[in-house]
């Protein structure tokens, strides 16, 4: 199966995957009270902590399991303004919502076609 978007319908594309993937982690900033919980800075948290992460694996290594999850948990409580408590509770709460999201939205995707087994 070959399929190419580009153009406008690719930037829509593209913004329908940040806001779908950043309002999990925007409700856990509410949920835990952080001080700057907007769905903007939900998504900078994200490209943030993504942008750590890479960072993270470049130059950590073997280390790469501990810094990641560092890289993730500064971002939420630098950019949402939360204490380090309030960004594992936003992990945790963010993890879950993407479990629902994977349960509920993820059955009804089916991909198939003529692949190669190697």
């Amino acid at each position: 199966m070959n399929m190419t978007v580009s153009g406008l319908p690719a930037i829509i594309v593209q913004v329908g995957f940040i806001v779908v993937f950043s309002t999990p982690v925007w409700l856990a900033a509410k949920i835990v009270g952080a001080e700057r919980p907007t769905l903007i800075r939900s998504a900078l948290s994200l490209i943030v902590g993504v942008v750590g992460s890479i960072v993270a694996v470049a130059v950590g290594g073997g280390w790469a399991f501990l810094l990641v999850p560092i890289a993730f948990l500064l971002a939420f409580k630098l950019i949402l303004g939360t204490s380090i408590f309030g960004a594992i509770g936003i992990a945790a709460i963010t993890v879950a919502g993407y479990a629902a999201m994977i349960h509920f939205i993820g059955s009804g995707v089916v991909a198939s076609g003529n692949a190669v087994s190697v």
